[in-house]
């Protein structure tokens, strides 16, 4: 393995679009979603493990989540568990890795994941990785990497491909996040169009160096975390509280690559799912013969089609003429709603915490 390549992987949100089985005390990444008997946390972790060495791998959580992380890795060491002492969305996060990991080696090169993905084709998925971490430490360039997509969907975001720069490297022309299905349908007949995976490669001087050149509201950003790596050890009991304070939620999208000039993509070879809501989870877990989904639920469906159901241990359910559905059970809290809403989801979370208070969300 090559003792430059490291992986940061993001675990901090709340994935409150798959409530009411994330929450807050225990979120998505966290849980095992789709009856696979590991956590999507463990998952990502392993798959990484795979190609990259353990000392080499970053957790990035919020500080809340401190005991979760060491529970379910036991052997990632507080060194490489960044603690966020508030939710500042991924620029933030990336931010601080990268500088982290530039502070120890300078010649290092990351790749960034999330962990609310599904991922086929192991082999595939390993070799995108290396050939793309051997292109961005070779290049000065911000590599994302895309799919092919196989329908019009609207709840991913979209990479619009320029010209060739080398073996399945493209200059990314624009970004396009959550279209309305008739630009959706418009995309995957185009064909320049790839699904974004939310992974991105690049090396950790690069990246920096980017957005210190070129996005002037993060530079400050850059520059207080880089002092800060100086002065101190960052570690799980050693909190940035007041650096962050200084910066604004937002994603590595709308926050850096939209506004940097040197971002490509790499067109992957691998099978790529979001699983970061119901919809989502419903489109890539097997269905019985009426198309419904039980994630490890004792269910019994009568005149019912295209519904996903996940219930707790111990319970059992009886469902009779739904069409399209979730049917959603987590300790204290039931849903029942069209599967293919994740804004009504954040909806109940919101309103459940308003009206019953925050043991409900």
């Amino acid at each position: 393995m090559n003792d430059n390549n490291y992986c940061v992987i993001l675990a901090g949100g709340v994935g409150l679009r798959l409530w009411p089985c994330s929450r807050h005390d225990c979120p998505k990444q966290f849980i095992d979603l789709i009856g696979s008997g590991e956590s999507l946390l463990q998952t990502t972790y392993k798959r990484f493990k795979r190609i990259i060495r353990k000392e080499n791998i970053l957790v990035v959580t919020n500080s809340n989540y401190y005991e979760k992380v060491k529970e379910q890795l036991p052997e990632l060491s507080d060194e490489n568990t960044l603690l966020e002492p508030i939710r500042r969305n991924t620029v933030a996060s990336v931010i601080w890795a990268a500088e982290k990991i530039r502070n120890v080696n300078p010649d290092a090169t990351l790749v960034v994941t999330p962990v609310d993905q599904m991922i086929v084709n192991d082999k595939n998925f390993e070799d995108d990785i290396l050939m793309g971490m051997n292109y961005a430490a070779n290049n000065n360039s911000l590599l994302t990497l895309g799919v092919v997509p196989s329908r019009p969907d609207t709840t991913y975001g979209y990479i619009q491909m320029a010209e060739q720069k080398g073996a399945d490297i493209y200059k990314v022309k624009s970004f396009t996040e959550k279209p309305e299905l008739e630009f959706a349908k418009m995309f995957v007949e185009n064909r320049e169009f790839l699904w974004n995976t939310g992974l991105f490669i690049w090396s950790a001087q690069t990246f920096l160096n980017t957005i210190s050149a070129e996005v002037p509201e993060y530079a400050q950003f850059v520059q207080l975390i880089t002092n800060k790596s100086q002065d101190v050890k960052l570690s799980a009991d050693n909190s940035i509280d007041k650096t962050y304070s200084t910066i604004k939620s937002d994603t590595i999208e709308t926050g850096v690559l939209e506004k940097v000039s040197n971002v490509d993509v790499l067109l992957c070879h691998f099978t790529w799912a979001d699983i970061g809501t119901w919809e989502s989870l419903f489109n890539v877990l097997p269905k019985d013969k009426n198309s419904n989904v039980l994630i490890e639920s004792k269910t019994m469906l009568y005149n019912s089609k295209d519904c996903i159901v996940k219930l707790s241990d111990g319970k059992v359910a009886f469902i009779e003429g739904l069409e399209g559905y979730l049917v959603a059970e987590e300790g204290n809290v039931l849903v029942i709603c069209k599967k293919d809403n994740p804004e009504i989801i954040r909806r109940f979370a919101h309103d459940a915490q308003l009206n019953f208070g925050e043991e409900y969300t």
